[in-house]
């Protein structure tokens, strides 16, 4: 029985102390920056799905990579915008979990785009036109990652 009680004011002890965690002098615009690693993160997870959506959904993959790379080019511009301005926020710099987060959605989603390669590679076998689109797509996809890591 005081087993239990113990375990009990242990339990009580955390949840009132617990709101009370987080770094010391954090101010709202310090979570507004980690905020943003959330908005980026997010919308670039979707556009990621939706990009990846174009080329499975489709029972024409060459047409599927055709409508993929037309997305991408009328999105990319904005995307890497959005990567470079929170690559340059010194905020988001000095933020070890906003880092964590963004490099763990880094790596998925461009792991996701990678994966078609590996998904289509009977196709790309069979056709060097479809490889090459889909390789340029790939491509172009990593080089909103590497165009915004020089800010």
């Amino acid at each position: 029985m005081s087993r239990r009680l113990n375990a009990a004011l242990v339990v009580a002890a955390c949840a009132i102390l617990l709101p009370g965690c987080g770094k010391r002098g954090e101010t709202p615009e310090d979570r507004a920056a980690f905020g943003g690693v959330d908005a980026v993160v997010g919308q670039l997870n979707s556009f990621t799905a939706e990009l990846t959506g174009a080329v499975e959904s489709t029972p024409d993959t060459s047409a599927g990579v055709s409508a993929a790379q037309k997305l991408l080019d009328s999105r990319k511009a904005e995307l890497a915008a959005g990567i470079a301005a929170l690559k340059g926020d010194a905020k988001f710099r000095q933020d070890a979990a906003a880092k964590r987060k963004w490099l763990e959605a880094e790596v998925d989603d461009t792991q996701r785009v990678s994966q078609l390669r590996v998904k289509y590679a009977d196709a790309s076998l069979r056709d060097p036109a479809f490889k090459a689109r889909l390789d340029k797509l790939v491509a172009d996809y990593d080089a909103m990652f590497r165009d915004s890591a020089e800010h």
